[in-house]
C-alpha cells in the first residue's frame, strides 16, 4: 500500500532493544481499530510542588540544562520530583530504562525522567522511541523543540546531570537518527513553515484575500506524522461498524459517478489551533502547550469534490435516509463515525478522529469523502488520494489519507484528540495537560472541538506597514481588507472594522461570493468565507497629526457577527485555554500613516511574516535553530 521507507522502525527497534529491553513493557496499547493509545506504567507515581513565583523576564535562549535552575521562567510547571537532581552515570540511565521501565533521556548533560509526560503533544510513542537516548540527534530533526520554553518545561522532569565524560559517552551511545521524513513531498515555498517535521505550514495572511478559492500552495498544510506515498491502484477504503455490512471500496469505485453521485463543496478549513501563538505567554509564565504554534494563516477555502459520506454509509447497509428523516431509530451504539488515516508517526500510530453521527448523516451537512481539490487530484500534502471533508468543523476532523470509516459507540479512542483538540477551562494548569493520563478523567470532561467559532482577521495592511495618506490631507482614510468566517455553517451577518484599536467601529463592505459558491450554499450550510473591505476615515488624534503632516500610529481591527449573532470577543482573556484552541478574539494590526510617503511600505518581516495580534511575538519565534553546543556539565 505505502511505499514509505521503514527505516524509522529500524531505528526505533535499535533504540528500544539496545538501550531498553522494556520500553514498551510498561505500556498498555488500545485496540488498533482506530489509533494505538499509549498508557504509562500504572505503578508510576507523581508528586507536585507549589508553583514557583511568576517569571520576571522570558527565557530568550538556551542555557545548558545541566546548569539551569528548574522552571525559572515557565512558572506553571513545578518540579515533579521532590528530590534534588544529582550526579548520574550512563549506567544509571540504562538501569532505569531496562530494570525500572522508565523513559529516561538526556540533553546537553541534563538527565530527565519523562515517564509521566503522557500528554506529550507529539504522542507518547515518540517518547518511548527515545528512551535511554540523548535528545540532540532527535531535536536536530524536530526543530520545533528549539524555542526556549520547551527546555524550561523539560526542567519539571529533571532528575540529574552527567559529567562531561559521561555526557559524551551517552551521546556516543545514542544511535544516529536518520530523518524519517525524507520521503515526504516537497514543501511549498509560498507557505510559512511552522514546523519542518512533521511539515506544518500556514499561508501568508496578506495573500489569503487575493483569490476567493485558496490555491494549492497558499492553503495551509497540517500533518501529524509521515506523509504516506499511496499507490492509487492499490488504495482501499473500508466502511464498517455498527449498523453496517463491512464494505471495501477502491479509488475507482469512489470516482465512478455511476456508483455514487459526486458533489462539490466549497468550504473553509481552519485548524482548531489557528492563532495559537496569541495565547503563548498571554498569561505570565504560561506557554501555549500544543503544536504547531500557528500564528494566523492556518485557514483556507477550497473546493472539494467527492462522495457524500451518508451515501457511502448507505451503500454499506446503514439506513442513512430513514435515520435522517427520524423514521428509523439509530442502532444502539451508532453514536459516532470514526476515521482512520493511512498516515502514522515514527512508531506506527495512525491518525484518527471522529464526528457525531448526526453530522455524517445530515443531508445538508455536506460531509464528503473527497478525491479532488480545486478540480485536480488532491496533492499528497493535502491527503492524496482520498480525505474526509467536514464543512464547518475543526480542521482536525477532516481526516487525510483516509483508510477506514467506522460507526462506533464512542469517539475515536485516541487520547490525542483530547491532548490537542479540547478547550479546557482557563485555570487548568499546564502540568495537567503534560501528565494527561494522571488527569484524563478531568480532562476528558471537555469534549473535543467539532464546530468552530466565528472568526475574522484583517489581511491587508500587515502589522508594521507604513501607509501613505489616502484621500486628502484634510479627509484621509485607510483602506483595509480582510476575511471572515461564521463557523459551523453560520454565515456572516456583518463585519465591523476599526482604525483606533476598537474604540469605535464602522460597518465593512461584504464582497459578493462567486456565483457558483453562492448557488450551493443554504442558510445553516454557509461553509465558505466572506471577504470584506472598507475605506475607514481617520479621526481624533490620528486625524489631527496627519493634518499637521506628522506620522500617526494607529491600530486596525475587526469583529465579525455570524448569522446566529455570535460575535468575536474583544480580549484573549475571554477564551484563554492552555491548549490554544478556538482562538478568535479581535485580531489587531498596528500600522503607521505617514504623510511624507508617496508609496506605502511593508513592515519588517522578521522571524516570521505573519504576526500575532498586536503585531509582535511575546518570545522569539525560533523553530529552526539547531540545538546549541553543550555549555558544560554541573548542577
Amino acid at each position: 500500500m505505502s511505499r514509505s521507507s521503514n527505516h524509522y522502525y529500524r531505528l526505533a527497534a535499535a533504540s528500544l532493544t539496545t538501550l531498553t529491553a522494556a520500553a514498551g513493557a510498561g505500556v498498555a496499547v488500545a485496540s488498533s481499530e482506530d489509533k494505538t493509545t499509549a498508557k504509562p506504567n500504572p505503578t508510576a507515581t507523581s508528586s507536585f510542588l507549589s508553583p514557583p513565583s511568576s517569571i520576571s523576564s522570558f527565557f530568550s535562549g538556551f542555557t545548558s540544562p545541566s546548569a539551569a535552575k528548574p522552571c525559572t521562567n515557565v512558572d506553571c510547571m513545578p518540579r515533579l520530583s521532590p528530590k534534588e537532581p544529582c550526579l548520574m552515570t550512563v549506567k544509571d540511565i540504562k538501569r532505569m530504562v531496562e530494570d525500572e521501565e522508565r523513559i529516561v533521556v538526556s540533553f546537553m548533560g541534563g538527565v530527565y525522567d519523562v515517564t509521566e509526560f503522557t500528554g506529550h503533544p507529539g504522542g507518547y510513542g515518540r517518547l518511548e522511541m527515545v528512551a535511554g537516548c540523548d535528545l540532540e540527534p532527535f531535536w536536530k530533526v524536530y526543530t520545533q523543540h528549539n524555542r526556549g520554553h520547551i527546555l524550561e518545561v523539560l526542567q519539571r522532569y529533571k532528575i540529574g546531570w552527567l559529567s562531561d565524560e559521561e555526557a559524551e559517552e551517552q551521546r556516543a551511545s545514542t544511535p544516529e537518527f536518520d530523518n524519517p521524513y525524507a520521503n515526504d513531498p516537497p514543501t511549498y515555498p509560498t507557505l510559512l513553515t511552522n514546523t519542518r517535521h512533521p511539515y506544518n505550514a500556514e499561508g501568508p495572511l496578506r495573500k489569503l484575500t487575493d483569490d476567493f478559492i485558496t490555491p494549492v500552495g497558499l492553503h495551509y498544510v497540517r500533518n501529524h506524522g509521515l506523509v504516506p506515498d499511496i499507490d492509487p491502484e492499490e488504495y482501499t477504503l473500508t466502511v464498517t461498524g455498527v449498523g453496517c455490512k463491512e464494505k471495501v471500496y477502491k479509488l475507482s469505485d469512489l470516482k465512478n459517478s455511476r456508483k455514487f453521485d459526486h458533489v462539490d463543496v466549497t468550504t473553509v478549513i481552519q485548524c482548531n489551533g489557528n492563532r495559537r501563538e496569541d495565547f503563548h505567554f498571554q498569561k505570565p509564565g504560561v506557554p501555549a502547550f500544543g503544536p504547531p504554534h500557528w500564528v494566523a494563516g492556518a485557514i483556507g477555502c477550497s473546493t472539494w469534490r467527492g462522495v457524500r459520506l451518508r451515501d457511502l454509509l448507505k451503500a454499506s447497509g446503514f439506513d442513512s435516509d430513514g435515520i435522517s428523516l427520524n423514521k428509523t431509530p439509530l442502532p444502539p451504539g451508532a453514536n459516532n463515525v470514526s476515521f482512520k488515516g493511512y498516515d502514522h508517526d515514527e512508531v506506527g500510530n495512525n491518525y484518527c478522529c471522529s464526528i457525531p453521527v448526526e453530522k455524517a448523516l445530515d443531508p445538508y451537512g455536506d460531509t464528503i469523502v473527497a478525491f479532488q481539490m480545486n478540480g485536480e487530484d488532491i496533492p499528497r500534502s493535502h491527503g492524496y488520494p482520498v480525505r474526509l471533508i467536514v464543512p464547518g468543523n475543526a480542521g482536525a476532523r477532516n481526516c487525510k489519507f483516509l483508510e477506514k470509516i467506522t460507526v462506533t459507540p464512542n469517539p475515536c479512542l485516541d487520547a490525542g484528540n483530547w491532548k490537542q483538540y479540547a478547550v479546557h477551562a482557563p485555570d487548568v494548569p499546564l502540568f495537567k495537560l503534560a501528565e494527561f493520563e494522571e488527569h484524563h478523567v478531568e480532562l476528558k470532561m471537555d469534549p473535543v472541538v467539532q464546530e468552530m467559532p466565528v472568526q475574522s482577521m484583517i489581511t491587508v495592511p500587515s502589522a508594521g506597514d507604513e501607509l501613505k495618506v489616502e484621500g486628502t490631507k484634510d479627509a484621509p482614510y485607510v483602506t483595509l481588507k480582510g476575511v471572515a468566517w461564521g463557523g459551523g455553517g453560520s454565515g456572516i451577518s456583518r463585519v465591523d472594522v476599526s482604525v483606533d484599536g476598537g474604540e469605535t467601529f464602522t460597518r465593512a463592505d461584504l464582497l459578493p461570493k462567486p456565483e457558483d459558491v453562492r448557488a450551493r450554499e443554504r442558510r445553516g450550510a454557509e461553509w465558505s468565507w466572506q471577504f470584506f473591505e472598507r475605506r475607514v476615515p481617520l479621526a481624533g488624534e490620528a486625524l489631527e497629526r496627519v493634518k499637521k503632516g506628522e506620522k500617526a500610529e494607529i491600530v486596525l481591527t475587526s469583529k465579525a457577527l455570524n448569522t446566529a449573532w455570535n460575535v468575536q470577543p474583544e480580549s484573549p482573556d475571554t477564551t484563554f485555554n492552555p491548549h490554544g484552541c478556538c482562538v478568535n478574539h479581535w485580531y489587531k494590526v498596528p500600522v503607521t500613516v505617514d504623510p511624507a510617503l508617496k508609496e506605502s511600505k511593508r513592515g519588517e518581516v522578521g522571524d516570521f511574516e505573519n504576526k500575532p495580534t498586536g503585531g509582535s511575538f511575546k518570545s522569539p519565534f525560533k523553530n529552526f535553530e539547531k540545538p546549541p553546543k553543550k555549555a558544560g556539565a554541573g548542577q
